[in-house]
């Protein structure tokens, strides 16, 4: 009578461990596969986009196409350690600009997990921040989109500010409270308005126009500040007039190098005019990045 109870023999151990192997592999390949035609499709709506056309482009930090996150020549689907630069994606300018981390800037790259399963740039609470060269005259007036995830209120979280804080310029953040923030010079302006607030851990399209001196290059006698969430209007404020920016644009931070008041999250997409767009203009441009980032929006 045969031992029913036999070990198994090394060849039948050896082929199971080939099958394992087999279906591992398969599995491994099948979700890049799966990660590259997610990616191939980001870019070609990024490709397609109203963005590049519309007039007036004067910064799009995006992460899909190959060489814009480095120190990477290619966008893969592993998340990678510090990045080094987050190149301009403009195509309207000869020279785009790039902006670089310092040392101590601990920013990191994530890849399936990011938002949408798309790349993002994670912003941590130390030192965090991408920093370029400041963005001035002859502009006086400007409209900021930026697709975040916030993971963390403790700290207003800074998605971008271009000039000298407390003294020049403007800024985008999100206030403890998860309402957007608009500062210009040292002026905050916060969007309190009831559905706007940030949910942690849930992405969002943020869009904001800035026409502290003039609006589309007429001057104007009140200035004005406007914010919007996922397409829906926040505040319209009067800040103070804005002092030309000076100093650097920094994204993740208010001051690049020092942990001010950095973003915590995810940064996927930050787009900059130098004016402000039409809401047919503007309702293009958040359709896309809803497109993009599977965000519904309100039109």
């Amino acid at each position: 009578m045969k031992n029913k109870n036999r070990a198994f023999s090394l060849i039948e151990l050896s082929i199971v461990i080939l099958i394992i192997g087999i279906l591992i592999a398969g599995v491994t390949q099948g979700s890049r596969l799966v990660f590259a035609s997610k990616l191939q499709t980001a870019q070609n709506v990024t490709q397609s986009s109203p963005v590049q056309s519309t007039k007036g482009l004067l910064l799009w930090l995006e992460p899909t196409k190959d060489g814009n996150v480095l120190d990477s020549s290619s966008v893969q689907n592993i998340d990678k350690g510090q990045v080094a630069s987050w190149r301009d994606n403009n195509p309207q300018l000869t020279i785009p600009t790039s902006f670089t981390t310092t040392a101590s800037s601990a920013v990191t790259y994530k890849a399936v997990s990011g938002i949408n399963g798309l790349p993002s740039l994670v912003f941590t609470n130390a030192n965090t921040g991408f920093l370029g060269t400041v963005i001035s005259a002859p502009f006086s007036a400007y409209t900021v989109f930026a697709v975040v995830r916030s993971t963390d209120l403790t700290a207003a979280n800074t998605v971008l500010f271009n000039g000298t804080t407390g003294t020049n310029g403007f800024g985008v953040a999100k206030a403890t409270t998860g309402f957007t923030t608009l500062k210009v010079n040292g002026t905050v302006n916060t969007d309190a308005v009831s559905g706007n607030s940030t949910v942690v851990g849930v992405p969002e399209i943020i869009s904001v126009t800035i026409a502290p001196n003039s609006l589309n290059g007429v001057a104007v006698a009140t200035p004005a500040v406007k914010t919007y969430k996922n397409g829906k209007a926040g505040i319209s404020a009067t800040p103070a007039f804005m002092v030309t920016p000076t100093g650097n644009i920094c994204v993740g931070n208010d001051v690049c190098g020092t942990a001010t008041l950095p973003f915590v999250g995810e940064i996927s997409e930050v787009i900059l005019f130098d004016n402000v767009l039409s809401d047919t203009d503007r309702q293009a441009i958040e359709k896309y990045l809803s497109k993009k980032y599977a965000i519904a929006v309100t039109q």
